[in-house]
């Protein structure tokens, strides 16, 4: 099971709090589609709030 498939429901994700990992372009697509945010919106909660995608959401005030 990869990651960051597509496929995966995003609620799975932010149940174990999964690391986003903003180096890799597919993880960052992901994301960027899940949180309905830009790469930059994205790279600047990262940098605020570290690499949980529960944490991402929260910052970004979208719930995953």
């Amino acid at each position: 099971m990869q990651p960051h498939s597509p496929s995966l429901a995003s609620d799975v994700h932010a149940l174990s709090n999964e690391p986003i990992n903003i180096n890799e372009p597919t993880s960052v697509n992901y994301w960027v589609t899940t949180l309905r945010c830009s790469e930059l919106e994205l790279r600047m909660a990262v940098a605020e709030v570290g690499t949980g995608a529960r944490d991402v959401g929260t910052e970004l005030g979208r719930a995953v």
